[in-house]
C-alpha cells in the first residue's frame, strides 16, 4: 500500500498510489510525502522508478527493513547517510508500553519528496501518522507547511512520544516504592537493578535522538535546511528532550536512594539477629555457670 500526502490548496489530500507517474507529475510543483506500507510486486516497481532505481534503498523497503542503511541489524539509534542525492534517515521511537520496545523511523528525503515505510500497525506507523495528522491541522489553519516542516513535526512527535514513555517509567517506579515500604528482599533489588537497565538504555537513545535534532538544527545533516518554522519547532521538541532527559537522572537517583535503603535495612537486619543471638548465647551461659555451681554443691 502507497499513499501521497500533498497539499492542495487549503486541503491536505491523501491519495491511493498506483503509478509513479501521480507523484512525480505533482512533486514537480510541490513537495509530496509517500508513506509505504507492506509493497507488493506492483508498487516495488513504484518505488524503484521514484528513487531513480537506486538498490540500497529500494531493496530495503521491498523486504520491510527498518533503521540505517550503514548500521548493523538491531541498532536503535539515529542516523543518517546521503545515497547519491538522497538522504536517509533513521529516528528510533520507544513504545510507551512495559516492554520499552524500540523502533526505527526509516525515511528517505529526494529533494521535495519524502518516503517512509514500515509496518501498518508498528510504532513507527503510529507516529508517521500522528505527523500527517498534525500537517492537516496546519493546513486546515492556512499554513503553508514544507518538506522539512514535516520533518520537524516528526522530531517533536518523537519527543513528545518519549513524554509518554517516561510517564510509563514513572509509573513502574511509583510500584516499586510502594514495594519498598511493604517489603524488600532480593525481589526488589531485582526490580530496581532491571528498571535501572531500562532507564539506561532509554537515556542512551534520548541523548542520541537530542543530538540528533541538533544536527538537524544546525544544517549538519545534507539536503535538510529548516525554515523558519521549522526550526522554531525542532527547537521545541529539543526542549522537550532536554526536560525528559533531567527526568531520567533523577529517576536514578531515586533507584540508587532505594538500593542504598535496602542495603541499610539488610544491615540493620543483621544487627537485629546478632543482638538476639547474643541474648541467647548470654542466658546460655548463665544457665551453664549456674549448671556448674550447682554440680559443685553436690558434690561437695
Amino acid at each position: 500500500m502507497i499513499w501521497m500526502y500533498t497539499v492542495r490548496g487549503k486541503e491536505f489530500v491523501a491519495t491511493d498510489i498506483t503509478s509513479a507517474k501521480q507523484v512525480t507529475d505533482v512533486s514537480r510543483k510541490q513537495w509530496v510525502w509517500v508513506d509505504i506500507y507492506n509493497p507488493d510486486k506492483k508498487e516495488s516497481k513504484i518505488i524503484f522508478e521514484l528513487l531513480g532505481n537506486e538498490e540500497r534503498i529500494t531493496t530495503r523497503i521491498e523486504k520491510r527493513e527498518v533503521g540505517s542503511l550503514s548500521a548493523h541489524k538491531g541498532c536503535v539509534l539515529c542516523n543518517y547517510e546521503k545515497v547519491q542525492d538522497c538522504v536517509c534517515l533513521t529516528i528510533p521511537s520507544v513504545s510507551p508500553e512495559e516492554s520499552f520496545q524500540t523502533y526505527s523511523i526509516s525515511l528517505v528525503k529526494k529533494t521535495d519528496l519524502l518516503i517512509s515505510w514500515g509496518e501498518e500497525d508498528d510504532e513507527q506507523s503510529r507516529l508517521i501518522k500522528s505527523t500527517i495528522r498534525r500537517l492537516r491541522e496546519l493546513v486546515e489553519e492556512g499554513e503553508k507547511p514544507s518538506s522539512t516542516l514535516a520533518i520537524a513535526l516528526l522530531l517533536r512527535e518523537v519527543a513528545i512520544n518519549n513524554s509518554e514513555v517516561i510517564f510509563s517509567v514513572r509509573e513502574r517506579m511509583d510500584q516499586i516504592e510502594e514495594h519498598a515500604l511493604e517489603n524488600g528482599g532480593k525481589q526488589l533489588a531485582r526490580s530496581i537493578f532491571s528498571l535501572k537497565k531500562i532507564i539506561s538504555h532509554l537515556h542512551r537513545v534520548m541523548v542520541n535522538e537530542k543530538e540528533f535534532m541538533l544536527d538537524i538544527d544546525t544544517r549538519i545533516i545534507p539536503h535538510i535546511k529548516l525554515d523558519e518554522k521549522a526550526k522554531s519547532i525542532v527547537d521545541e521538541a529539543i526542549e522537550i528532550m532536554e526536560g525528559e532527559l533531567e527526568f531520567m537522572d533523577s529517576y536514578t537517583r531515586t533507584l540508587d536512594s532505594l538500593l542504598t535503603l535496602q542495603d541499610l535495612a539488610s544491615i540493620h537486619k543483621v544487627e537485629n539477629s546478632i543482638k538476639v543471638l547474643t541474648i541467647v548465647l548470654v542466658i546460655f551461659t548463665i544457665i551453664l555457670v549456674v549448671l556448674e555451681v550447682l554440680g559443685a554443691l553436690r558434690i561437695a
